[in-house]
């Protein structure tokens, strides 16, 4: 099959999740690094040359959507409690005005997404239907659905997420295995922090060890520094 070129795919940014584990305030708010958490993947995403970007958000945390609406067509979230699974129907449902052949999902709580995802993942897809960037049995996005998903896609609902395509057995899934620390996900204070470290740490090793742009399959990073693993996968409940 032929690779669906990244100016024929939507990507969706989720970030309406309800911060469960975080605490009372938005963890999509946080500082990182001198900027909201959720600015890391947003610019990422808003900087990638798709056929559109959608940001899913929230209905009443108007911070977010504003944060977003110069870069991102704006999908309003109104019912974040029916989880991650409604958030990822709500987000199709807006892609799938603009006639994409392939969506990716990201989620907004990973900081250190890269550029060359989004490639990787649509290469992939030529042979699949469905593409995540987690090793073979341990599903993580950003995740890429081909069109033969965006029926199942557009009905989802509920805290499973996209589990019930992915695992239903009617559709091929194929594994990207990206490099750990580029999957960090945040859902809590503890994670924030360990993602300052790896900040911390990637920006040191980018100055010292690798001067000029990463390479384009490689990511920014070395080894990750703690045992912390990435955890979130897009059948994961909403956080």
């Amino acid at each position: 099959m032929v690779t669906i070129p990244l100016e024929r795919t939507a990507i969706v940014l989720l970030a309406s999740g309800l911060s469960r584990r975080y605490g009372r305030r938005d963890k999509l708010l946080a500082n990182l690094g001198g900027k909201p958490l959720l600015e890391h993947s947003a610019r990422v995403a808003a900087g990638a040359h798709a056929l559109t970007r959608v940001a899913v958000c929230p209905s009443d945390r108007h911070e977010i959507k504003d944060r977003l609406a110069s870069r991102f067509v704006i999908a309003l979230n109104k019912q974040p409690k029916h989880g991650l699974g409604h958030s990822i129907a709500l987000g199709a449902q807006v892609a799938l005005q603009f006639k994409p052949e392939a969506i990716i999902f990201c989620m907004a709580d990973m900081p250190f997404i890269e550029p060359w995802l989004f490639d990787a993942l649509l290469a992939k897809l030529a042979d699949a239907d469905i593409v995540h960037s987690g090793a073979a049995g341990r599903v993580h996005p950003p995740t890429a659905f081909g069109s033969a998903c965006f029926d199942e896609l557009r009905k989802l609902d509920g805290d499973d997420g996209a589990k019930k395509i992915i695992g239903q057995g009617a559709f091929r899934v194929a594994a990207l295995a990206a490099p750990g620390p580029v999957l960090v996900d945040v859902d809590t204070r503890e994670e924030l922090a360990y993602a300052e470290r790896q900040l911390a740490l990637r920006d040191q090793y980018m100055s010292d060890v690798r001067p000029g742009p990463p390479a384009s399959t490689g990511g920014g990073f070395p080894p990750p520094a703690d045992p912390i693993q990435p955890r979130r996968a897009m059948n994961a409940r909403s956080s």
